[in-house]
């Protein structure tokens, strides 16, 4: 890990550990909280937990059902911009109202692949909370990845099959305006 990362993440409490495995890849990814931003070179793509009155966004792909769509940055692009776009473009909703909650760094475990064109070993994907605005279903991008979406209740979204890294989100998560709390029972061991 490159310096200036690993001093970045010295300065940050791991909140939570998980590992995944994508086809042939294998990454330890690490959850953390805050609003500092990561160093710039590292961010490779930004999702949100969208909220609406008292219910989030869950977004369905052929592998999972997760509640933090987005997705890579292009290039020209601000932050802010791809994560308008890439909610739009998976779920039809534009939002408003967008805070950074934190951000996952993923680390690969094994070494790197021939022709990999991804960063290695390390990226970060940072994470937002924003409020639903105006369902645009035309501009759902139709044979994406993602399948569908929906808003439920935050209670029936504890049950679904999350990450922890995705509880840790959701359970911290905390809009500005007030309509949306939602705080676990354990609120004050995810903020020590």
């Amino acid at each position: 890990m490159k310096s200036d990362l690993a001093d970045f993440l010295a300065r940050h409490k791991i909140r939570v550990e998980d590992s995944v495995v994508w086809g042939n890849l294998s990454l330890r990814i690490t959850s953390y909280l805050g609003n500092e931003q990561p160093p710039l070179e590292y961010i490779t793509s930004v999702r949100s937990l969208v909220f609406r009155d008292n219910s989030v966004l869950v977004v369905r792909n052929p592998d999972e059902t997760h509640i933090i769509p987005g997705g890579r940055c292009e290039v020209g692009e601000t932050l802010e911009e791809t994560l308008r776009r890439e909610v739009l473009k998976e779920a039809g909703w534009t939002i408003r109202e967008i805070s950074m909650l934190g951000f996952m760094h993923f680390h690969h475990l094994n070494p790197k692949p021939p022709g990999y064109k991804y960063p290695h070993p390390d990226f970060i994907q940072l994470i937002y909370t924003a409020q639903a605005d105006q369902f645009m279903p035309e501009a759902r991008r139709s044979g994406d990845y993602e399948i569908e979406s929906d808003f439920h209740s935050v209670d029936a979204v504890k049950v679904f099959n999350l990450s922890s890294g995705q509880r840790l989100y959701l359970n911290a998560a905390k809009t500005k305006s007030g309509v949306c709390q939602v705080l676990s029972e354990k609120r004050s061991e995810v903020f020590q």
